[in-house]
């Protein structure tokens, strides 16, 4: 019972951090737009991207540490858990001046690797620089997000979070509004949010793993490259990932231009916040049954995604189906003073869709992937990403050549092999990792799409028989509508389609 109202806790605090990250992303990005031009919006993303690549060096040492530190502490192994601690800092030291000095010269040619205005140039050189330097906190504090995780105290995470996102928010809105409108404000803000984030950990370590902390002498070269090693699968799957979905900006900024990448990246934000959202439960949901795992079997391993997997549903399934169902409507009233004629706000929409197509995969099976982390069985799975993700690099590039597809054919083609990959093949092989029946995954699966595509038809029809003028009725209708949307979900997922129990039970209610 403990354990469930942690996961409770641990799910509302990180709520509350995606709220806030939330009010940011769409009060910042039209004003970016309507002030910058999308061409200047699109390369705040870029360098995002950029850190991403970067953060690539770390992946296969840092993939793992948390795991290991909270595996090795709970079973009172504390010398172990000093030794693993210790090593991922130092490292991650290192790491981090390695990159800074190779940030510096790929910024100061940052024209050679990119297309940049000239009036721009300068604005975006500070970004990316102060992009790859924040990234310096998020790498050196690794090691003090571990403690929460440890103990599976996730909340405490997000009440940093919380805390380092409202000083990154008052900072934004301070720059843009007191100070003539610049592309690196919000790196600026994010630079001052990391210190204190880095901070809030550092304290929390001292306060929940009070005898764990960096020792130098504790430093062990054996257990970093066993680290390493352990990581090395899931750094074969950032990989993989960056090449699914991390050089869309890179590839339209390439080879059709600034512009559309300013487009897509303005497309990718209502997904991207969904898929921030759904990030906020990685660690909640992996330290959960990373620690079921460790006391218990694989029926109860299997219980548990089953259950992450039903909150998932709960709560993301009617947010999908309104941002397919209104979306079009949502980006006339965001993106109403940015200058996009209806031609413009159409393609951005269908952008939008395509991109969401692949979050809503990865939603249905977010807890499945969880089950590889926490058996530390993640080779199968990153493997067959790696090669679904160099299929869809080379096939996205040959549509390019010999197609008019465009921007289309970079936010479509991951999209369609991800579908096979996240929803076919990884559900059936956790199954099978789990000695359980190859469909029993896939199930659960097609329960929650099944309760989207009903939400979808219930949202579609109503909105034959609304009309939305403003913001105003925009939010009412769907208030109105989400509230409906939200019943009809939890029935479904709680009674599984079964209408006869539900039926029995209304009768014993009634």
């Amino acid at each position: 019972m403990q354990h469930k109202k942690q996961t409770i806790v641990n799910v509302a605090a990180s709520l509350v951090t995606l709220a806030i990250q939330l009010l940011i992303s769409f009060w910042l990005s039209p004003y970016v737009v309507e002030k910058l031009g999308e061409e200047a919006f699109g390369f705040i993303n870029l360098a995002n991207n950029f850190v991403s690549y970067a953060a690539l060096l770390a992946v296969a040492l840092n993939s793992m540490a948390s795991r290991h530190i909270s595996v090795s502490y709970n079973l009172g192994k504390i010398q172990e858990t000093k030794t693993i601690f210790s090593s991922v800092f130092l490292v991650n030291c290192i790491i981090f001046a390695v990159i800074l000095i190779l940030s510096a010269f790929f910024v100061i040619h940052i024209n050679s690797y990119i297309n940049v205005s000239l009036e721009l140039l300068y604005s975006v050189k500070v970004t990316f620089f102060l992009s790859f330097f924040n990234m310096g906190f998020s790498l050196i504090g690794t090691v003090y997000t571990a403690a929460a995780y440890t103990t599976n105290k996730m909340y405490y995470n997000s009440l940093v979070q919380i805390i380092g996102n409202i000083v990154k928010g008052i900072l934004v809105v301070a720059l843009f509004v007191l100070l003539p409108p610049q592309i690196y404000y919000l790196s600026v803000a994010a630079l001052f949010s990391g210190a204190i984030i880095l901070l809030g950990n550092i304290l929390l370590t001292k306060k929940l793993l009070p005898n764990i902390g960096v020792e130098i002498k504790s430093f062990s070269l054996p257990k970093v490259l066993s680290l390493i090693k352990s990581g090395s699968w899931l750094l074969l799957s950032n990989i993989s990932n960056l090449f699914l979905n991390g050089l869309d900006l890179l590839f339209s900024n390439w080879f059709i231009s600034a512009a559309i990448m300013g487009r897509l990246s303005v497309s990718k934000q209502i997904p991207f916040a969904m898929s921030i959202a759904l990030g906020s439960f990685s660690n909640i949901f992996s330290s959960s049954l990373t620690k079921v795992f460790a006391v218990s079997n694989n029926t109860m391993v299997a219980n548990e995604a089953v259950s992450q997997l039903k909150i998932l549903t709960i709560l993301f399934t009617v947010p999908y189906a309104v941002i397919i169902v209104f979306g079009l409507d949502f980006l006339s009233l965001w993106l109403g003073k940015t200058g996009y004629n209806i031609e413009q706000l159409h393609e951005i929409y269908y952008l939008m869709i395509i991109i969401l197509l692949d979050i809503i995969i990865s939603t249905y099976m977010y807890s499945i992937h969880s089950i590889f982390i926490a058996m530390d069985a993640v080779r199968y799975y990153s493997v067959i990403l790696f090669i679904s993700s160099c299929i869809s690099v080379v096939a996205t590039l040959l549509l390019l050549q010999f197609t008019n597809l465009g921007v289309y054919a970079i936010a479509g083609t991951s999209t369609v092999i991800l579908g096979v990959v996240h929803g076919i093949i990884v559900p059936v092989r956790a199954a099978k990792l789990q000695e359980l029946p190859w469909s029993y995954y896939l199930k659960i699966e097609g329960e929650s799409w099944l309760t989207l595509f009903l939400i979808i038809i219930l949202f579609g029809l109503s909105s034959l028989f609304i009309k939305i003028s403003g913001w105003i009725d925009f939010i009412a209708s769907l208030l109105l509508l989400s509230s409906f949307g939200y019943i009809i979900t939890i029935v479904c997922v709680i009674y599984r389609f079964n209408f006869n129990r539900l039926f029995i039970d209304l009768k014993k209610f009634l």
